[in-house]
Protein backbone atom coordinates (compact mmCIF):
# COMPACT_ATOMS: atom_id res chain seq x y z
CA UNK A 1 0.00 0.00 0.00
CA UNK A 2 1.44 3.42 -0.68
CA UNK A 3 1.86 6.43 1.98
CA UNK A 4 0.78 9.60 1.41
CA UNK A 5 3.30 11.51 4.43
CA UNK A 6 3.89 14.95 4.30
CA UNK A 7 4.10 15.82 8.39
CA UNK A 8 4.90 13.30 11.15
CA UNK A 9 1.75 11.12 12.37
CA UNK A 10 -0.23 12.64 9.27
CA UNK A 11 -0.17 9.25 6.69
CA UNK A 12 -2.60 7.99 4.30
CA UNK A 13 -3.23 5.50 2.24
CA UNK A 14 -3.05 6.94 -1.73
CA UNK A 15 -6.68 4.50 -1.39
CA UNK A 16 -8.32 6.27 2.01
CA UNK A 17 -7.79 9.31 0.02
CA UNK A 18 -8.93 8.61 -3.41
CA UNK A 19 -12.16 6.76 -1.32
CA UNK A 20 -12.56 10.29 -0.15
CA UNK A 21 -13.17 11.93 -3.44
CA UNK A 22 -14.50 9.09 -5.03
CA UNK A 23 -17.68 8.83 -3.03
CA UNK A 24 -18.43 12.15 -2.43
CA UNK A 25 -20.87 13.39 -4.80
CA UNK A 26 -20.47 16.47 -4.68
CA UNK A 27 -22.53 17.71 -7.68
CA UNK A 28 -25.71 17.03 -5.27
CA UNK A 29 -24.35 19.27 -2.32
CA UNK A 30 -23.34 22.16 -4.39
CA UNK A 31 -19.65 21.34 -4.65
CA UNK A 32 -18.78 24.88 -5.89
CA UNK A 33 -20.10 26.29 -2.50
CA UNK A 34 -18.53 24.27 -0.08
CA UNK A 35 -15.64 24.77 1.77
CA UNK A 36 -12.74 22.07 2.75
CA UNK A 37 -14.00 21.45 5.98
CA UNK A 38 -17.64 21.21 4.86
CA UNK A 39 -16.60 18.81 2.85
CA UNK A 40 -14.92 17.09 5.56
CA UNK A 41 -17.61 17.10 8.13
CA UNK A 42 -19.90 15.68 5.59
CA UNK A 43 -17.58 12.87 4.40
CA UNK A 44 -17.30 11.66 8.21
CA UNK A 45 -20.52 12.05 9.32
CA UNK A 46 -21.90 10.65 5.81
CA UNK A 47 -19.91 8.28 4.20
CA UNK A 48 -17.41 6.93 6.07
CA UNK A 49 -17.31 7.54 10.22
CA UNK A 50 -14.23 5.90 10.28
CA UNK A 51 -11.76 8.24 8.89
CA UNK A 52 -9.53 10.34 11.56
CA UNK A 53 -10.73 13.55 10.74
CA UNK A 54 -7.88 15.26 12.89
CA UNK A 55 -5.49 13.59 10.66
CA UNK A 56 -6.90 14.52 7.59
CA UNK A 57 -7.24 18.25 8.61
CA UNK A 58 -3.71 18.03 9.72
CA UNK A 59 -2.63 16.68 6.31
CA UNK A 60 -4.29 19.41 4.57
CA UNK A 61 -3.84 21.81 5.85
CA UNK A 62 0.21 20.99 4.60
CA UNK A 63 -0.85 21.58 1.18
CA UNK A 64 1.36 24.38 0.51
CA UNK A 65 4.22 23.61 3.44
CA UNK A 66 7.57 23.40 1.45
CA UNK A 67 8.45 20.06 3.67
CA UNK A 68 7.72 18.07 0.27
CA UNK A 69 7.70 14.30 -0.05
CA UNK A 70 10.46 12.55 -2.24
CA UNK A 71 9.73 13.30 -5.64
CA UNK A 72 10.04 9.96 -7.04
CA UNK A 73 7.05 9.08 -4.54
CA UNK A 74 4.94 11.75 -5.47
CA UNK A 75 5.07 10.68 -8.99
CA UNK A 76 4.53 7.50 -8.67
CA UNK A 77 1.53 7.91 -6.35
CA UNK A 78 0.66 10.44 -9.10
CA UNK A 79 0.65 7.80 -11.95
CA UNK A 80 -1.04 5.17 -9.80
CA UNK A 81 -4.13 7.53 -9.57
CA UNK A 82 -7.30 6.05 -10.68
CA UNK A 83 -8.46 9.50 -13.05
CA UNK A 84 -11.49 7.52 -14.66
CA UNK A 85 -13.40 7.19 -11.25
CA UNK A 86 -11.93 10.84 -9.97
CA UNK A 87 -15.24 12.81 -9.61
CA UNK A 88 -15.57 15.97 -11.70
CA UNK A 89 -11.93 14.86 -13.31
CA UNK A 90 -14.08 14.24 -16.29
CA UNK A 91 -15.36 17.97 -16.25
CA UNK A 92 -11.92 18.46 -17.60
CA UNK A 93 -11.91 16.58 -20.66
CA UNK A 94 -13.49 19.16 -22.94
CA UNK A 95 -10.75 21.43 -22.94
CA UNK A 96 -8.39 18.59 -23.90
CA UNK A 97 -10.32 17.68 -26.80
CA UNK A 98 -11.23 20.69 -27.87
CA UNK A 99 -10.25 21.34 -31.60
CA UNK A 100 -10.00 18.30 -34.24
CA UNK A 101 -6.23 19.93 -35.13
CA UNK A 102 -4.53 18.86 -32.49
CA UNK A 103 -1.61 16.05 -33.01
CA UNK A 104 -1.58 12.62 -30.76
CA UNK A 105 1.55 14.37 -29.12
CA UNK A 106 -0.82 17.48 -28.37
CA UNK A 107 -3.62 15.36 -27.02
CA UNK A 108 -1.34 13.36 -24.71
CA UNK A 109 -0.02 16.46 -23.39
CA UNK A 110 -3.17 17.84 -22.43
CA UNK A 111 -4.26 15.26 -20.49
CA UNK A 112 -1.15 14.74 -18.64
CA UNK A 113 -1.44 18.35 -17.52
CA UNK A 114 -5.53 17.99 -16.68
CA UNK A 115 -4.84 15.04 -14.79
CA UNK A 116 -1.50 17.04 -13.03
CA UNK A 117 -3.84 19.73 -12.72
CA UNK A 118 -6.64 17.86 -10.66
CA UNK A 119 -4.75 15.98 -8.74
CA UNK A 120 -2.72 19.35 -7.48
CA UNK A 121 -5.84 20.84 -6.97
CA UNK A 122 -7.73 17.67 -4.80
CA UNK A 123 -4.95 15.41 -3.31
CA UNK A 124 -1.43 16.97 -2.92
CA UNK A 125 0.78 19.39 -4.42
CA UNK A 126 2.58 18.60 -8.01
CA UNK A 127 4.45 20.84 -10.36
CA UNK A 128 3.78 19.93 -13.41
CA UNK A 129 7.02 21.54 -14.69
CA UNK A 130 9.26 19.54 -12.47
CA UNK A 131 7.52 16.14 -13.00
CA UNK A 132 7.97 16.67 -17.02
CA UNK A 133 11.37 17.47 -16.49
CA UNK A 134 11.92 14.52 -13.84
CA UNK A 135 10.03 11.72 -16.79
CA UNK A 136 12.46 12.74 -19.92
CA UNK A 137 15.35 12.86 -17.65
CA UNK A 138 14.24 9.24 -16.41
CA UNK A 139 13.12 8.33 -20.07
CA UNK A 140 15.45 4.91 -21.56
CA UNK A 141 17.36 6.52 -24.00
CA UNK A 142 16.83 3.96 -27.27
CA UNK A 143 20.01 3.83 -29.14
CA UNK A 144 18.23 4.61 -32.84
CA UNK A 145 15.82 7.89 -31.66
CA UNK A 146 12.63 6.68 -33.38
CA UNK A 147 10.98 8.68 -30.61
CA UNK A 148 10.98 11.35 -32.99
CA UNK A 149 8.15 9.69 -34.89
CA UNK A 150 5.42 10.00 -31.98
CA UNK A 151 7.32 13.76 -30.04
CA UNK A 152 6.01 15.42 -32.86
CA UNK A 153 6.12 19.42 -32.65
CA UNK A 154 3.52 21.68 -33.50
CA UNK A 155 3.91 22.99 -37.56
CA UNK A 156 6.84 25.60 -37.92
CA UNK A 157 8.71 24.37 -34.60
CA UNK A 158 10.97 22.01 -35.55
CA UNK A 159 14.47 22.71 -34.46
CA UNK A 160 16.70 23.41 -36.96
CA UNK A 161 19.35 21.28 -35.09
CA UNK A 162 17.83 18.08 -35.89
CA UNK A 163 17.71 18.59 -39.59
CA UNK A 164 21.24 19.26 -39.86
CA UNK A 165 21.24 15.31 -40.74
CA UNK A 166 19.29 15.98 -43.78
CA UNK A 167 21.07 17.30 -47.38
CA UNK A 168 17.78 19.40 -48.70
CA UNK A 169 17.83 20.00 -52.54
CA UNK A 170 15.57 22.55 -53.46
CA UNK A 171 14.43 22.19 -57.34
CA UNK A 172 13.42 25.89 -57.45
CA UNK A 173 17.27 27.14 -56.74
CA UNK A 174 17.93 25.23 -60.23
CA UNK A 175 14.50 26.01 -62.23
CA UNK A 176 13.05 28.72 -63.98
CA UNK A 177 10.89 31.48 -61.64
CA UNK A 178 8.27 32.53 -63.92
CA UNK A 179 4.98 30.38 -64.35
CA UNK A 180 4.82 29.12 -67.50
CA UNK A 181 8.67 29.56 -68.75
CA UNK A 182 9.77 26.71 -66.69
CA UNK A 183 11.88 24.13 -68.43
CA UNK A 184 14.36 21.91 -67.23
CA UNK A 185 17.45 23.10 -68.61
CA UNK A 186 20.77 21.10 -69.28
CA UNK A 187 22.26 23.83 -66.90
CA UNK A 188 19.68 22.89 -64.33
CA UNK A 189 20.35 19.24 -64.61
CA UNK A 190 23.80 19.52 -64.30
CA UNK A 191 23.72 21.88 -61.41
CA UNK A 192 21.11 19.86 -59.30
CA UNK A 193 23.64 16.14 -60.08
CA UNK A 194 25.99 18.51 -58.75
CA UNK A 195 24.41 19.21 -55.31
CA UNK A 196 23.28 15.88 -55.06
CA UNK A 197 26.91 14.45 -55.60
CA UNK A 198 28.36 16.79 -52.98
CA UNK A 199 25.60 15.28 -50.55
CA UNK A 200 26.93 11.38 -51.28
CA UNK A 201 30.32 12.43 -49.75
CA UNK A 202 29.06 13.93 -46.73
CA UNK A 203 29.12 12.05 -43.71
CA UNK A 204 27.31 14.55 -41.66
CA UNK A 205 24.30 13.90 -44.03
CA UNK A 206 21.81 10.80 -43.13
CA UNK A 207 19.31 11.18 -46.07
CA UNK A 208 18.89 13.51 -48.51
CA UNK A 209 15.55 15.72 -49.59
CA UNK A 210 14.74 16.65 -52.42
CA UNK A 211 12.06 19.49 -52.55
CA UNK A 212 10.37 22.16 -54.85
CA UNK A 213 9.28 25.20 -52.60
CA UNK A 214 8.22 27.08 -55.70
CA UNK A 215 5.36 24.63 -55.33
CA UNK A 216 4.74 24.80 -51.46
CA UNK A 217 2.00 27.44 -51.66
CA UNK A 218 -1.65 25.94 -51.53
CA UNK A 219 -3.05 27.83 -54.76
CA UNK A 220 0.51 27.29 -56.73
CA UNK A 221 0.32 25.87 -60.32
CA UNK A 222 4.29 25.10 -61.14
CA UNK A 223 5.33 22.05 -62.11
CA UNK A 224 7.78 20.20 -59.59
CA UNK A 225 9.65 18.73 -61.93
CA UNK A 226 9.09 20.62 -65.94
CA UNK A 227 9.85 19.59 -69.31
CA UNK A 228 13.05 18.30 -70.25
CA UNK A 229 14.92 20.86 -72.32
CA UNK A 230 14.33 20.05 -76.55
CA UNK A 231 14.64 23.09 -77.94
CA UNK A 232 17.00 21.94 -80.80
CA UNK A 233 18.30 18.59 -81.51
CA UNK A 234 21.85 19.29 -80.03
CA UNK A 235 20.23 20.54 -76.72
CA UNK A 236 18.01 17.55 -76.36
CA UNK A 237 20.80 15.31 -76.81
CA UNK A 238 23.20 16.70 -74.15
CA UNK A 239 20.12 17.44 -71.49
CA UNK A 240 18.65 13.69 -72.16
CA UNK A 241 22.41 12.47 -71.25
CA UNK A 242 22.73 14.71 -68.66
CA UNK A 243 19.56 13.79 -67.08
CA UNK A 244 20.54 10.32 -67.50
CA UNK A 245 23.73 10.90 -65.23
CA UNK A 246 21.45 12.29 -62.43
CA UNK A 247 19.46 9.47 -62.59
CA UNK A 248 22.82 7.44 -62.17
CA UNK A 249 23.75 9.66 -59.46
CA UNK A 250 20.57 9.17 -57.52
CA UNK A 251 20.79 5.69 -57.67
CA UNK A 252 23.91 5.07 -56.53
CA UNK A 253 23.54 7.40 -53.69
CA UNK A 254 20.48 5.36 -53.13
CA UNK A 255 22.68 2.67 -51.88
CA UNK A 256 24.51 4.01 -49.09
CA UNK A 257 21.69 6.56 -47.53
CA UNK A 258 17.83 7.37 -48.51
CA UNK A 259 17.12 10.14 -50.93
CA UNK A 260 13.54 11.33 -50.28
CA UNK A 261 11.86 13.12 -52.96
CA UNK A 262 8.50 14.98 -51.84
CA UNK A 263 6.62 15.30 -54.99
CA UNK A 264 4.22 18.03 -54.72
CA UNK A 265 3.33 19.31 -58.14
CA UNK A 266 2.95 18.12 -61.73
CA UNK A 267 6.09 16.12 -63.27
CA UNK A 268 6.45 16.09 -67.11
CA UNK A 269 6.98 12.89 -68.67
CA UNK A 270 10.15 13.27 -69.35
CA UNK A 271 11.69 13.80 -66.31
CA UNK A 272 10.27 11.12 -64.34
CA UNK A 273 12.77 9.34 -64.16
CA UNK A 274 14.52 11.14 -61.61
CA UNK A 275 11.53 10.50 -59.95
CA UNK A 276 11.61 6.86 -60.23
CA UNK A 277 15.07 6.71 -58.96
CA UNK A 278 14.69 6.39 -55.54
CA UNK A 279 12.37 3.80 -54.03
CA UNK A 280 11.70 6.74 -50.98
CA UNK A 281 8.60 9.26 -52.90
CA UNK A 282 5.60 10.72 -50.90
CA UNK A 283 3.63 12.66 -52.90
CA UNK A 284 0.24 15.14 -52.24
CA UNK A 285 -2.74 16.00 -53.88
CA UNK A 286 -1.22 18.38 -56.22
CA UNK A 287 0.98 15.20 -57.71
CA UNK A 288 -0.10 14.31 -61.38
CA UNK A 289 2.14 12.86 -64.37
CA UNK A 290 1.08 12.00 -67.90
CA UNK A 291 3.13 10.05 -70.56
CA UNK A 292 1.54 11.79 -73.24
CA UNK A 293 3.46 14.84 -72.19
CA UNK A 294 6.78 15.34 -73.93
CA UNK A 295 6.35 12.08 -75.72
CA UNK A 296 7.24 13.26 -79.56
CA UNK A 297 10.41 14.40 -77.90
CA UNK A 298 11.37 11.78 -75.41
CA UNK A 299 8.70 8.74 -75.76
CA UNK A 300 10.83 6.49 -73.39
CA UNK A 301 11.65 8.23 -70.37
CA UNK A 302 12.17 5.83 -67.18
CA UNK A 303 12.24 2.94 -69.95
CA UNK A 304 13.53 0.45 -67.05
CA UNK A 305 11.02 1.11 -64.44
CA UNK A 306 8.06 0.96 -66.06
CA UNK A 307 9.54 -2.15 -68.01
CA UNK A 308 10.39 -4.24 -64.64
CA UNK A 309 8.84 -2.23 -61.28
CA UNK A 310 4.72 -2.81 -62.04
CA UNK A 311 3.39 -6.39 -60.75
CA UNK A 312 0.57 -6.63 -62.46
CA UNK A 313 1.18 -8.08 -66.11
CA UNK A 314 -0.72 -5.33 -68.87
CA UNK A 315 -0.01 -2.51 -66.63
CA UNK A 316 3.04 -1.34 -67.89
CA UNK A 317 1.72 -1.48 -71.90
CA UNK A 318 -2.33 0.22 -70.32
CA UNK A 319 -0.10 3.10 -69.30
CA UNK A 320 2.23 3.05 -71.80
CA UNK A 321 -0.69 2.94 -74.58
CA UNK A 322 -3.25 5.83 -73.25
CA UNK A 323 -2.51 9.01 -74.59
CA UNK A 324 -5.34 10.59 -72.12
CA UNK A 325 -4.44 8.77 -68.63
CA UNK A 326 -2.76 10.97 -66.45
CA UNK A 327 -1.69 9.64 -62.79
CA UNK A 328 -2.10 10.99 -59.62
CA UNK A 329 -1.51 9.84 -55.75
CA UNK A 330 -3.80 7.00 -56.11
CA UNK A 331 -2.71 5.31 -58.98
CA UNK A 332 0.67 6.07 -57.69
CA UNK A 333 -0.17 4.36 -54.74
CA UNK A 334 -1.82 1.91 -56.30
CA UNK A 335 1.12 0.78 -58.50
CA UNK A 336 3.55 0.58 -55.51
CA UNK A 337 5.72 3.25 -56.38
CA UNK A 338 5.15 5.64 -53.60
CA UNK A 339 6.01 5.17 -49.83
CA UNK A 340 3.07 7.76 -48.61
CA UNK A 341 0.95 10.03 -49.42
CA UNK A 342 0.00 13.86 -47.39
CA UNK A 343 -2.16 16.52 -47.67
CA UNK A 344 -0.59 19.40 -49.54
CA UNK A 345 -2.13 21.66 -47.08
CA UNK A 346 0.19 20.18 -44.47
CA UNK A 347 3.57 19.71 -46.47
CA UNK A 348 5.41 21.94 -44.42
CA UNK A 349 4.91 20.62 -41.17
CA UNK A 350 4.47 16.87 -42.14
CA UNK A 351 7.60 16.91 -44.19
CA UNK A 352 9.46 18.43 -41.24
CA UNK A 353 8.22 15.63 -38.78
CA UNK A 354 8.63 12.90 -41.34
CA UNK A 355 12.55 14.69 -41.67
CA UNK A 356 13.48 14.60 -38.04
CA UNK A 357 13.39 10.40 -37.81
CA UNK A 358 16.73 11.36 -40.65
CA UNK A 359 18.64 12.08 -37.19
CA UNK A 360 18.80 8.23 -36.61
CA UNK A 361 21.93 7.14 -37.71
CA UNK A 362 22.61 4.47 -40.33
CA UNK A 363 22.45 1.88 -40.90
CA UNK A 364 18.77 2.55 -39.31
CA UNK A 365 17.77 5.83 -41.37
CA UNK A 366 16.10 4.76 -44.04
CA UNK A 367 13.76 2.07 -41.51
CA UNK A 368 13.20 5.27 -38.86
CA UNK A 369 12.40 7.52 -42.03
CA UNK A 370 9.64 4.75 -43.34
CA UNK A 371 7.94 4.57 -39.99
CA UNK A 372 7.21 8.09 -40.70
CA UNK A 373 5.94 7.94 -44.03
CA UNK A 374 3.38 4.88 -42.37
CA UNK A 375 2.65 7.56 -39.18
CA UNK A 376 2.01 10.44 -40.99
CA UNK A 377 0.51 9.14 -44.62
CA UNK A 378 -3.29 9.08 -45.37
CA UNK A 379 -5.25 7.28 -48.21
CA UNK A 380 -4.86 8.88 -51.59
CA UNK A 381 -8.18 7.36 -52.64
CA UNK A 382 -8.74 4.64 -54.88
CA UNK A 383 -6.61 4.07 -58.33
CA UNK A 384 -8.59 4.81 -61.28
CA UNK A 385 -6.34 2.01 -62.73
CA UNK A 386 -7.08 -0.92 -60.17
CA UNK A 387 -10.67 -1.00 -61.43
CA UNK A 388 -9.58 -2.19 -65.13
CA UNK A 389 -7.12 -4.78 -64.22
CA UNK A 390 -9.30 -7.63 -65.31
CA UNK A 391 -9.72 -5.34 -68.57
CA UNK A 392 -6.19 -4.60 -68.54
CA UNK A 393 -5.25 -8.40 -68.05
CA UNK A 394 -7.02 -9.96 -70.66
CA UNK A 395 -6.12 -6.99 -73.64
CA UNK A 396 -2.90 -5.24 -72.81
CA UNK A 397 -0.96 -8.11 -71.09
CA UNK A 398 -0.72 -9.74 -74.41
CA UNK A 399 1.81 -7.30 -75.71
CA UNK A 400 4.42 -7.79 -73.24
CA UNK A 401 4.72 -11.36 -74.93
CA UNK A 402 4.72 -10.67 -78.66
CA UNK A 403 1.37 -9.39 -79.20
CA UNK A 404 0.94 -6.23 -81.13
CA UNK A 405 -0.51 -2.80 -80.94
CA UNK A 406 -3.24 -3.46 -84.20
CA UNK A 407 -3.92 -6.95 -82.53
CA UNK A 408 -5.13 -5.09 -79.46
CA UNK A 409 -6.84 -2.08 -81.63
CA UNK A 410 -8.83 -5.07 -83.91
CA UNK A 411 -9.64 -7.41 -80.61
CA UNK A 412 -11.34 -4.13 -78.81
CA UNK A 413 -13.12 -3.27 -82.16
CA UNK A 414 -14.77 -6.43 -81.49
CA UNK A 415 -16.40 -5.26 -78.25
CA UNK A 416 -18.51 -3.00 -79.42
CA UNK A 417 -18.00 -1.26 -75.89
CA UNK A 418 -18.56 2.01 -74.45
CA UNK A 419 -15.03 2.38 -73.06
CA UNK A 420 -13.06 0.57 -76.35
CA UNK A 421 -14.86 3.26 -78.43
CA UNK A 422 -12.94 5.95 -75.67
CA UNK A 423 -10.03 4.24 -76.31
CA UNK A 424 -9.97 3.87 -79.91
CA UNK A 425 -10.74 7.21 -80.23
CA UNK A 426 -7.95 8.49 -78.77
CA UNK A 427 -5.52 5.83 -80.57
CA UNK A 428 -6.89 7.34 -83.67
CA UNK A 429 -3.67 9.55 -84.55
CA UNK A 430 -0.89 7.43 -86.32
CA UNK A 431 1.80 9.59 -84.73
CA UNK A 432 0.27 8.94 -81.07
CA UNK A 433 0.61 5.07 -82.44
CA UNK A 434 4.29 4.95 -83.80
CA UNK A 435 5.18 6.65 -80.04
CA UNK A 436 3.12 3.27 -78.63
CA UNK A 437 4.35 0.75 -80.73
CA UNK A 438 8.17 1.92 -80.30
CA UNK A 439 7.53 1.80 -75.85
CA UNK A 440 5.79 -1.40 -76.15
CA UNK A 441 8.45 -2.48 -78.19
CA UNK A 442 11.50 -0.90 -75.72
CA UNK A 443 9.81 -2.19 -72.69
CA UNK A 444 9.68 -5.67 -74.35
CA UNK A 445 13.57 -6.25 -74.98
CA UNK A 446 14.14 -4.03 -71.43
CA UNK A 447 12.49 -7.06 -69.60
CA UNK A 448 15.57 -9.16 -70.86
CA UNK A 449 17.91 -6.64 -70.18
CA UNK A 450 20.33 -4.76 -67.27
CA UNK A 451 19.87 -1.63 -66.07
CA UNK A 452 22.49 0.00 -67.59
CA UNK A 453 21.92 -1.31 -70.90
CA UNK A 454 18.13 -0.24 -70.53
CA UNK A 455 19.38 2.83 -69.78
CA UNK A 456 22.22 2.92 -72.93
CA UNK A 457 18.99 1.60 -74.86
CA UNK A 458 16.90 4.64 -74.00
CA UNK A 459 19.22 6.87 -74.80
CA UNK A 460 20.42 5.46 -78.29
CA UNK A 461 16.62 5.22 -79.03
CA UNK A 462 15.34 8.38 -78.09
CA UNK A 463 18.29 10.29 -80.16
CA UNK A 464 17.35 7.90 -82.95
CA UNK A 465 13.83 8.72 -82.78
CA UNK A 466 14.55 12.72 -83.19
CA UNK A 467 16.48 11.96 -85.92
CA UNK A 468 13.97 9.67 -87.93
CA UNK A 469 10.57 9.47 -86.14
CA UNK A 470 9.25 7.42 -88.94
CA UNK A 471 11.67 4.41 -88.25
CA UNK A 472 9.99 1.29 -87.23
CA UNK A 473 10.05 0.58 -83.64
CA UNK A 474 12.37 -2.57 -83.94
CA UNK A 475 15.08 -0.48 -85.65
CA UNK A 476 14.81 2.19 -83.84
CA UNK A 477 15.50 -0.22 -80.05
CA UNK A 478 17.84 -2.67 -81.57
CA UNK A 479 20.62 -0.21 -82.47
CA UNK A 480 23.86 -1.07 -80.75
CA UNK A 481 23.93 0.63 -77.12
CA UNK A 482 27.45 0.27 -76.85
CA UNK A 483 28.40 3.74 -77.37
CA UNK A 484 25.76 5.04 -75.71
CA UNK A 485 26.75 3.95 -72.31
CA UNK A 486 30.28 5.64 -72.96
CA UNK A 487 28.85 8.64 -73.79
CA UNK A 488 26.16 9.10 -70.99
CA UNK A 489 28.61 7.97 -67.90
CA UNK A 490 31.72 8.63 -69.50
CA UNK A 491 34.61 5.74 -68.64
CA UNK A 492 35.17 2.08 -70.51
CA UNK A 493 31.69 -0.26 -70.34
CA UNK A 494 32.77 -2.79 -68.00
CA UNK A 495 33.53 0.12 -65.17
CA UNK A 496 30.45 1.68 -65.76
CA UNK A 497 28.19 -2.05 -66.08
CA UNK A 498 29.44 -2.88 -62.74
CA UNK A 499 29.03 0.79 -61.02
CA UNK A 500 25.33 1.16 -62.54
CA UNK A 501 23.70 -2.69 -61.88
CA UNK A 502 21.27 -2.43 -59.08
CA UNK A 503 22.73 -5.09 -56.52
CA UNK A 504 19.88 -7.32 -55.33
CA UNK A 505 19.81 -5.67 -51.57
CA UNK A 506 18.64 -2.59 -53.26
CA UNK A 507 14.70 -1.34 -53.46
CA UNK A 508 14.68 -0.88 -56.91
CA UNK A 509 15.57 -4.71 -57.72
CA UNK A 510 12.49 -5.85 -55.87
Amino acid sequence: MSLITQVEGCIFSAEELQRFHKYYTWSSTDSDHTTVDERIDYFAANIDSSIDIQRLRAWLSTMDAHNKPPVNELYSRFEAYDFANAPGFNKLLAQVYNTDEASKYELDMRMEQAKARYYSEHIEPLNYDEYKAFKEARAPKPVCPYQHLWDLREEGSTSGKLLDNVCVVDLADYLGQLVGEELLTLEAVSKIHDAVRQSAYNEQYHAVAIVNSNCSAEDSSRSFLPPLEATTVERQHEALSALLRLQVELRQLGQSKPVVIFASGPVDSSAIGVILSTADIVTTDKFSVSLATSVQKFPLAALYDWSTRLEHPGTAEFIACHPDLVLRSSEWAGLGLGQGFIAHRHLAGTMDRILLAASCPPPSTRDALRKAYMAESVYPGPSKISVWRPEIEKYFAPMANGGSLDELIEALRGLDLEWTKKYLALVGDGSWQRVARLRVAAMRRARNMGYSQVLAMEFAATNAWAKNPSASADVLVNGSVDDSLSEILGGSKPAIAETVDIPEECPFAQ
